[in-house]
C-alpha cells in the first residue's frame, strides 16, 4: 500500500478530498490539543506539547478554511438532532496546562474561535508541576536510562506537598538538567485564577476528573472524581456545573457511559481517531489528536474527510492481509489431513 503522504497528495490532486468533504459533511469533526512547548529545545512527549508557532498556524488554517467551528455543547445537541452545518468542527484542549492560558487562549481569541478546555483540577490549587511528567522529562533530558523512574515518582508523591518541588529540583540537579522548564511553568497546570480568567474570556471549561485517573482501571472512582472535579470548577468560575467530559488519556470502561449519564454528564470524548456521524454515542465521541509530529496534510485530511476513508481502506487492507494467510493455512491443514 502507498505511504499515507502519497495517498493524501493523490486525493487532493484528483478531487477526492472535495468529494470526501461532501460525503462526510454530516459528521462532526473534533480536534484535540494538549499544551504548548515553552522550554528550550524540541517539544517533549509524543502528543503532549507542540510549539506555539505550530498551534498558531493550525488555528489560522482552520479560520481560513471557512468550516463552521461550533461550541462543544451546541455541536453535541445538533449532532444528536442531525442538524449540524456541513463539516462542522469543535476544538478541544485536554488537561489545562499553564500554556493553555498564556499562549493558546490569545490565539483562539485572535481568530474568534470557540473552544473547550477539559480541565483536571487537583493541581489547580497547588503551585506544583505535574510530578510524573516532570520526572519523565528530566530523565529524557539527561539521556539517562531512568531505571528509578517509578520509585522516584512514588517517593516524591509520598512527600508532604510543600517538599515535592524541592525534591523535583534536587532530582533535576542530580541529573544535570537546568531549570528552564521550571521558570516557564512548562509542567504546571492552570491555577484557579487562570481558570477563572479563561472562563471570563469565553473559554468553555469542562470535566477531566479531579486527579486525571485511569478510568479503565479505576472505574469505581469515576463518580467521586467527577463530583470533585465539578466542584473545583464551580468554585473557580462560578459557572453552572459542567456537563461534558473527556476520558483522561482516552482510558475507557464499558460501565462509564451509564455512570456519566447518571452524574449529569451529556457527552464524553475519546482520543480515538475518527469522525462522528449522526446517531453516534455521545459518550464515545472520536477526535483527531493534533501534535508536533502531525503533518499539515494529515490535519487537512481529517477536516475534509479524506483521512476517514483512508483509515477505512487501511483497516480493510489489514483484514485482508490477516484473513488470506488464515485461509491459506486452513487449506494447507486440510491438504495435510487428506494426505
Amino acid at each position: 500500500m502507498l505511504p499515507k503522504r502519497a495517498l493524501l497528495r493523490a486525493a487532493g490532486l484528483t478531487g477526492l478530498s472535495a468529494l470526501a468533504r461532501r460525503t462526510t459533511g454530516s459528521q462532526l469533526r473534533i480536534l484535540c490539543y494538549h499544551g504548548l512547548w515553552l522550554a528550550p529545545g524540541k517539544p517533549f512527549g509524543n502528543c503532549l506539547f507542540m510549539t506555539p508557532d505550530l498551534f498558531a498556524d493550525r488555528m489560522a488554517r482552520l479560520a481560513r478554511s471557512g468550516l463552521p467551528v461550533l461550541p462543544l455543547g451546541e455541536a453535541v445537541e445538533r449532532l444528536a438532532a442531525d442538524r449540524l452545518p456541513r463539516a462542522a468542527v469543535v476544538i478541544t484542549i485536554d488537561d489545562g496546562w499553564a500554556s493553555t492560558h498564556s499562549h493558546m487562549l490569545p490565539v483562539l481569541e485572535a481568530h474568534r474561535l470557540p473552544a473547550t478546555l477539559y480541565a483536571t483540577t487537583w493541581y489547580a490549587g497547588r503551585a506544583l508541576p505535574v510530578v510524573n511528567v516532570a520526572v519523565d522529562y528530566l530523565i529524557a533530558a539527561s539521556g539517562r536510562a531512568g531505571q528509578d523512574r517509578r520509585a522516584m515518582i512514588r517517593w516524591i508523591d509520598a512527600l508532604p506537598e510543600g517538599e515535592r518541588l524541592d525534591a523535583l529540583r534536587a532530582y533535576g540537579h542530580r541529573l544535570g538538567v537546568d531549570e528552564a522548564w521550571l521558570g516557564c511553568r512548562q509542567f504546571h497546570l492552570m491555577g484557579q485564577d487562570e481558570i477563572a480568567d479563561a472562563h471570563a474570556r469565553g473559554l468553555d471549561i469542562q470535566l477531566h476528573t479531579h486527579r486525571h485517573i485511569d478510568v479503565a482501571g479505576r472505574i469505581g472512582q469515576l463518580v467521586p472524581e467527577i463530583e470533585a472535579n465539578r466542584a473545583a470548577l464551580v468554585a473557580a468560575t462560578g459557572a453552572a456545573p459542567a456537563e461534558h467530559f473527556c476520558y483522561p488519556s482516552g482510558t475507557f470502561h464499558p460501565a462509564a457511559p451509564a455512570l456519566l449519564a447518571a452524574s449529569g454528564v451529556r457527552s464524553a470524548t475519546l482520543v480515538d481517531e475518527g469522525l462522528n456521524p449522526p446517531g453516534a454515542s455521545p459518550y464515545a465521541l472520536r477526535r483527531f489528536v493534533d501534535a508536533q509530529h502531525v503533518r499539515a496534510s494529515s490535519f487537512q485530511a481529517y477536516l475534509d474527510g479524506t483521512l476517514h476513508y483512508l483509515s477505512r481502506a487501511r483497516t480493510l487492507a489489514d483484514r485482508i492481509e490477516i484473513e488470506v494467510p488464515r485461509r491459506v493455512a486452513a487449506a494447507s491443514g486440510m491438504l495435510l489431513c487428506a494426505l
